[in-house]
């Protein structure tokens, strides 16, 4: 599996819960002395000694080796012995250490580890040894520590007559799971999230698209380390006498992934118990429905028989008859009490408009009137009136503060009080909750008649305690006027017609703190929010299009006549600087590299800089000393396993001494409990009180934990210190904090950290870095969003798609939203281009989100198009070939010449968003055809995926000249062409014939006839994959080669066998994926229809009752034959024809021509009157190898005016001298 495919494959797994404690075994060798922890795996109970045994051996011949031994636990821990223990070995001899370790109180459900150091040494031979081991435990208590978090008394809320209750705002519930064979367990009144032992979740409010948007209550069951059983919330309530009562809701589970298995379904059940029967206590059932439907299934049940009693109304999600609990994510929509008749639903009257100012911006004039309502901010109107008469507005805030939206049932809003003057309103709401009263302030004011600021603060709070803070935990704006024809955001999509959908604050997917929305009405707008936003959400049903964001923040509004002007209004407003290493960092092509040997590496990468390819950066990233995102934060010295520390230094010096900046990866997220220094005290808890976990590492089955935000600030300064002494980086890298969001969070103890402190702690994280490597060394982190903008310089962008029907087995980073129609757009960089770098287009299997790799990804044109399309440099992951070359040759000239330029605006060309015209500030277009039909522009046919670019001096292209897709760039100082006739990398290695055939049972034989243009440089070994939908192995048929592969030509048979599983059933289909491999440089790709994991596809095995039939796959169009040039024409250039991939460079009155590596013989023609750059006529040709050697029997020849050059293979660079 290459770098690529494994960085999603742990990504994926970030969130996923680990199964079994793993990590490295619990032992370490530093020869000859070998240590060895044999102890529990598990603990389930506290102040109860369990034995272990340290084994400590002598490897060598050496005798009377002297050592000791010393023991370390964490946190509330013990461990006997607790002081230093000696030991002495004999040749080859071990002794056996016995001790006891204790769990203390306070133990949470999570991973402990137990340190065991050994210094070992023989002075007769004069060396010592380290060895050090660790046991990781885990503990499974019955009563873990958990914070009383309950904010509000446990007592029935009065259903009044005639009245409807929405459950979901009420401050007052509770939490029950029952593991099966277990009793029930009540949580604390309040209490919601994630239970550690059993995985079993409760979210009272949350929104859920199924695939209208509906606020729901959220449960999972218990599933975790096969526990099983049922998960409740239930709420107290004083039903009303003497009148119909009933209960109505909807309900529905979560979709799965194309990668998840399905579920078989959750049984929702309503239950009653009495308000006074014993806690723990499951009330009768009185309404039961099994069911796996994903859309809303509504449902109604009476209950009258408990009119006037007090009860608790209890919501199950049982995982249903075969106590299955996969993918059970469970919802219960608007649960409501309705009691008698209540009176329809009215909209308070509104009081007399406040016109808070007119908004002129170009050719902008909008007026902005607000109404208040009999609530101030949370029912009035706010309207936004174009010259035309146009309008768009929206009704009220809707505000959550202390648990709860603010309504009748909780935080009580009481006397509203509004003051104007010099166009500022302010609203003042007296809240109250409990015995607490304070304020909810609102603010609004039109700013430098460019938009609207609406600002909210919680005033007069109650002092913060552990584990109770009371704070604006969201605000939104209530339904819009208007319909809602799309919607733009995140690093950049834009959605037609959407159908309701919550895209999350991170990198990946919200990734921007503005939104678009245009209007179908013809008025568009713009929504912006300084604290990091939660979630955007769009309910076209409720007409609900917002941002959500908590904490004391300002939201802005700017209406416009397309949303492009809304967000040059927006940045207008945004007066947070660039930080101190984007000027260094702009511009510069980007080596994003995940693998490779230190040494071997850097002679890839000097080749790259004989190219040419310096204005660079690379990131290096899998170094660390245990292994790439393993035992963080202890990353020093470099992993030996790719090279010693002189290796490292070499790399980084071969960077340096090219003028290419040198990042290495680091990680302050992910905190693994096998770490020196590890304890619970530096992680960051739920307010449930439960340690949050963090990635979890696959390949080695480790689980980290999240870093406590004011915790790992010492391990990083020793890690930087460490890395500035011995590697002297000039960049940094640190991974995931511009991939999620600022979050919130607790301490051990019960200290809040807001995502505002968390979001600056990050912030002068960065700063101190780039202050302590000096020469404002850039800072770099993953994917990007806009919330640290000022203190990062720049991210690897991952620009997702939007596919509501992903392929199977797609990543999740596809988009999976339902809309007319979507297609990606600059969005994020027409707020932030100017002050912020982001590299690509994505990683390489998440920007193509499942489709094949050969035609989406990193060197693609779909790829390079969207590259261009942002204005991003453009990257790619190896250290050098030829796509690395053409690549940098192609758009970094571009990439350059928009380095910090402010975007203007886009255009969609005749309304269709495929064909995209990009304007920026001072001269620059670029024009961008995403769609399938050619889109001719001046002059030049541009194909899908083609671009043409016109930046003041630079130009660049893939278009389609002849006939053919071609490529070029042109700048004052170069020019590069390439007629793609060698654009296929493929090995020249192809499956001619295939057949498969069922010679018993469940086994079949696969025959192949592979054709061989050439044999492999190295022997190769052979794979047979038969896949399910998704592409993952059902079952192999690997083959042994006739002859090593670097001795294949011609045709070659190979032949192997395969057996199904014995649980397959007829009509399962399987294909059949073959290929290449070496173990360690991975998959070889081969011509033929690939998959995106560099297999050939050759035909489907189907199950029949009786054995089974095969189907080749039927002959398939070539892409890359279709983008390319295979025939090999020679394409017009303008002054110059060739068949061939070149740079020139004008050298004095020489012009120097530098093939693309590996090219095979081409054919140059020149217009002798008209030779690049002006240089006069060429006489003679000085041609050199790639190791200097001249290669002579190269000459020009003259025909009819036109200079010809032949180049043969090998040529590294020519001078055409006068």
């Amino acid at each position: 599996m290459d770098i690529r495919q494994m960085l999603f494959f742990f990504v994926f797994a970030w969130t996923a819960a680990f199964s079994a404690v793993a990590f490295n075994p619990p032992e370490d060798t530093a020869r000859p002395l070998r240590i060895r922890i044999e102890g529990p795996a598990k603990i389930t109970a506290v102040d109860t000694p369990v034995p272990f045994t340290v084994r400590v051996e002598n490897l060598s011949s050496d005798s009377l080796m002297d050592g000791s031994l010393r023991l370390t636990v964490t946190d509330q821990w013990r461990v006997e012995p607790n002081g230093v223990v000696s030991f002495k070995l004999e040749a080859h001899g071990s002794v056996s250490i016995d001790g006891t370790v204790t769990a203390g109180p306070g133990t949470y459900n999570a991973i402990y580890p137990l340190h065991a150091y050994a210094e070992a040494g023989c002075g007769m031979n004069g060396y010592e040894r380290k060895a050090h081991a660790v046991l990781l435990i885990e503990t499974q208590m019955p009563n873990p520590p958990r914070p009383n978090v309950a904010t509000v008394p446990w007592h029935p809320v009065a259903i009044g007559r005639d009245n409807a209750c929405l459950l979901l705002r009420l401050p007052c519930f509770r939490t029950l799971i029952q593991v099966n064979g277990e009793t029930v367990e009540t949580r604390a009144v309040g209490w919601h999230g994630a239970d550690g032992r059993t995985r079993a979740s409760v979210e009272p409010f949350v929104s859920a698209a199924r695939p209208d948007n509906r606020e729901a209550i959220g449960i999972h069951p218990p599933w975790h380390q096969g526990l099983s059983g049922t998960a409740l919330v239930e709420y107290p309530l004083q039903l009303p006498e003497g009148q119909p009562i009933l209960l109505r809701f909807a309900h529905a589970i979560r979709d799965t992934m194309p990668t998840e298995p399905s579920s078989d379904g959750v049984t929702f059940r309503v239950r009653v118990a009495a308000f006074d029967a014993p806690d723990a206590t499951l009330g009768d059932v009185v309404f039961e429905r099994h069911s796996d439907a994903k859309t809303w299934q509504e449902a109604e049940v009476n209950l009258a028989a408990f009119a006037g009693k007090t009860v608790r109304l209890q919501f199950e999600s049982h995982p249903g008859p075969r106590n299955d609990t996969t993918c059970d994510q469970s919802y219960w929509a608007m649960p409501t009490v309705v009691a008698g008749t209540p009176k329809p639903d009215s909209e308070s009257a509104l009081g007399e408009p406040v016109r808070l100012g007119k908004i002129l911006f170009d050719d902008l004039n909008a007026e902005v009137e607000w109404r208040p309502g009999s609530r101030g901010m949370l029912d009035g109107e706010l309207a936004f009136t174009m010259k035309d008469g146009k309008q768009i507005g929206f009704r009220g805030f809707r505000v959550r503060v202390a648990g709860s939206e603010i309504g009748d049932y909780v935080v009580v809003a009481g006397d509203v009080s509004q003051t104007f003057g010099d166009g500022l309103l302010r609203v003042v709401h007296r809240l109250r909750k409990g015995d607490a009263a304070f304020d909810l302030a609102g603010e609004m004011q039109v700013v430098g008649g460019t938009g609207l600021d609406v600002r909210f603060r919680l005033e007069n709070a109650p002092a913060p305690k552990p584990w109770n803070v009371v704070y604006i935990e969201d605000v939104a704006a209530g339904s819009w006027s208007g319909e809602l024809l799309r919607v733009y955001a995140g690093v950049g999509n834009v959605l037609e017609e959407p159908r309701a959908f919550n895209l999350h604050f991170d990198g990946h997917q919200l990734a921007s703190s503005a939104v678009g929305f245009d209007f179908t009405n013809g008025v568009s707008l713009v929504q912006a929010v300084d604290a990091p936003p939660t979630r955007l959400e769009v309910s076209p049903g409720e007409r609900r299009f917002t941002l959500h964001a908590p904490f004391n923040q300002t939201m802005r509004f700017f209406p416009a006549r397309d949303v492009w002007q809304g967000a040059r209004a927006c940045r207008a407003l945004d007066t947070r600087p660039a930080a101190g290493g984007v000027q260094a960092l702009a511009g510069r092509f980007v080596f994003d590299l995940w693998g490779g040997r230190y040494r071997e590496s850097a002679q890839a990468l000097h080749r790259a800089f004989r190219y040419g390819l310096t204005d660079s950066v690379v990131v290096w990233h899998n170094w660390q000393r245990w292994g790439y995102d393993y035992r963080l934060p202890d990353i020093c010295p470099p992993n030996p396993n790719f090279g010693s520390v002189e290796d490292f230094q070499a790399l980084a010096k071969t960077c340096r001494d090219a003028g290419v900046l040198f990042a290495p990866h680091d990680n302050y997220i992910d905190l693994y409990p096998d770490a020196d220094g590890f304890s619970y005290k530096h992680v960051a808890f739920t307010r449930d009180g439960e340690p949050i976990r963090a990635w979890f590492n696959e390949g080695q089955g480790a689980q980290s934990y999240r870093w406590r935000t004011d915790a790992y600030w010492p391990f990083m300064e020793k890690n930087v210190q460490w890395l500035k002494e011995n590697i002297a980086p000039t960049g940094y890298f640190i991974d995931v904090f511009s991939s999620i969001g600022p979050y919130e969070s607790w301490t051990f103890d019960g200290q809040f950290h807001d995502r505002l402190f968390t979001r600056d702690t990050w912030g002068r994280t960065f700063a101190w870095i780039r202050e302590q490597l000096g020469d404002n060394a850039p800072q770099i982190s993953e994917s990007g969003h806009d919330q640290l903008i000022g203190y990062l310089d720049g991210a690897q962008c991952n620009h997702l798609r939007v596919d509501p029907n992903p392929p199977k087995g797609a990543p999740w980073t596809v988009w999976p939203i339902t809309c007319r129609d979507a297609e990606r757009v600059p969005w994020l960089d027409m707020f932030v281009h100017d002050r912020f770098v982001l590299h690509g287009a994505g990683y390489e299997s998440r920007f193509a989100g499942g489709l094949p790799a050969i035609t989406h990804g990193i060197y693609s044109d779909d790829y390079m198009s969207v590259e261009i399309l942002d204005g991003h440099p453009a990257m790619v992951p190896e250290p050098f070939s030829r796509d690395v070359v053409r690549k940098y040759w192609l758009l970094h000239e571009a990439g350059r010449a928009l380095a910090l330029k402010p975007m203007h605006e886009v255009r969609f060309d005749g309304n269709d968003m495929r064909r995209l015209r990009v304007e920026w500030q001072g001269r620059g277009k670029v024009w961008v055809n995403r769609g399938e039909t050619p889109w001719n522009v001046k002059g030049r046919e541009l194909p899908q995926y083609g671009f043409y670019a016109a930046l003041d001096t630079v130009e660049a292209a893939i278009e389609r000249r002849d006939g053919v897709v071609v490529e070029w760039s042109r700048s004052p100082d170069s020019l590069y062409v390439n007629a793609r006739s060698s654009l296929d990398n493929r090995f020249p290695i192809s499956v001619a014939d295939a057949r498969v055939e069922t010679v018993e049972a469940r086994t079949v034989r696969v025959t192949l006839r592979w054709h061989a243009q050439q044999p492999t440089g190295e022997s190769l070994m052979l794979f047979g994959h038969f896949v399910d939908e998704s592409g993952s192995i059902v079952f192999q048929a690997d083959m042994q080669p006739p002859v090593p592969t670097n001795e294949w030509t011609g045709e070659i048979k190979t032949i192997s066998s395969g057996e199904w599983p014995a649980d397959a059933q007829p009509g399962d289909a399987f294909e059949l994926r073959v290929g290449m491999y070496r173990p360690d440089i991975g998959r070889l790709p081969l011509r033929g229809p690939n998959d995106d994991q560099q297999r050939v596809r050759v035909g489907t095995l189907r199950i029949e009752n009786q054995g089974a039939t095969w189907t080749p796959l039927p002959p398939q169009p070539d892409p890359i034959a279709e983008r390319g040039n295979p025939d090999g024409k020679l394409v017009r250039f303008d002054d110059l024809a060739t068949n061939g991939g070149c740079r020139m460079v004008r050298d004095g009155d020489a012009l120097v021509v530098t093939p693309l590596p590996g090219h095979p013989a081409f054919t140059m023609e020149f217009d002798a009157g008209k030779m690049p750059f002006g240089a006069p006529l060429p006489v003679r040709v000085i041609a050199h190898a790639e190791n200097g050697t001249i290669q002579s029997g190269i000459a020009l020849q003259t025909d009819s005016g036109t200079l010809v050059l032949n180049l043969p293979k090998d040529v590294f660079t020519c001078r055409l001298e006068p």
